[in-house]
């Protein structure tokens, strides 16, 4: 009973909104335990079904080229199924701030097709979600709600990490490149493009994690300013 408790008022200390923050919250997340996705397999990403899914553009890359390769080794993870965090290579209020700047950078560059909003997912801090004159492109933005990308700002577990979901072919290089993996419940509950983007630890970092923010904006809005 002592191991249940001390595990409990763990949780607790990094619980969110997006469950109850009480007993029933923890269990709830206990529960999903048998979803677990595999957080590196790329294999979903080539499967023809899945690619489907994301519509005309499945096949497309959103990315400006290749990623670079994140240097060392991937943050540890928390061991609970929900919240989604990291909990090693953390970083302090100047990345923090950096962030923030880069994600609003992109908001207003893709303000005729992009909102600010309470996440929908989360239920608490601010989200990137898909325009409301914009129709829901392909299954994948019907699946999340609509919502793009959310910073992990708040108190408890807010370490500045990310979700998005991106196209299959940028999931695989995110994932391959090491800036991210596949979030706990990606295939079940969530799309398997949803993916968690690591808190970017340099100057240089916040400009990789800035690609990949657009690129999920590009791919979750259906890349409505591609003219070719």
């Amino acid at each position: 009973m002592s191991s249940f408790s001390s595990h409990y008022r763990d949780w607790l200390k990094v619980a969110d909104t997006a469950l109850p923050q009480n007993i029933f919250g923890y269990l709830t997340q206990a529960s999903l335990a048998p979803f677990r996705a595999d957080p590196f397999t790329i294999v979903p990403y080539d499967d023809p079904k899945e690619i489907a899914k994301c519509g005309k553009i499945g096949e497309k890359s959103f990315l400006p080229g290749k990623l670079p390769e994140r240097e060392g080794p991937r943050p540890d993870m928390i061991t609970f199924m929900a919240p989604n965090r990291q909990v090693s290579q953390l970083t302090g209020d100047d990345m923090h701030q950096l962030l923030l700047a880069a994600v609003a950078e992109i908001a207003a560059k893709h303000s005729v097709h992009v909102v600010v909003r309470t996440s929908v997912l989360e239920k608490a801090g601010e989200a990137l979600l898909i325009a409301d004159h914009i129709a829901t492109p392909h299954s994948i933005a019907a699946k999340t709600k609509r919502e793009i990308a959310h910073v992990h700002a708040g108190a408890g577990s807010g370490e500045y990490s990310m979700h998005m979901c991106l196209s299959p072919v940028d999931c695989k290089e995110v994932i391959t490149k090491k800036w991210g993996e596949r979030m706990t419940l990606a295939g079940s509950f969530v799309p398997h493009e949803y993916l968690i983007i690591y808190t970017p630890r340099t100057k240089e970092e916040v400009e990789v994690v800035k690609s990949i923010v657009n690129a999920a904006v590009l791919f979750m809005t259906g890349d409505p300013e591609d003219t070719k």
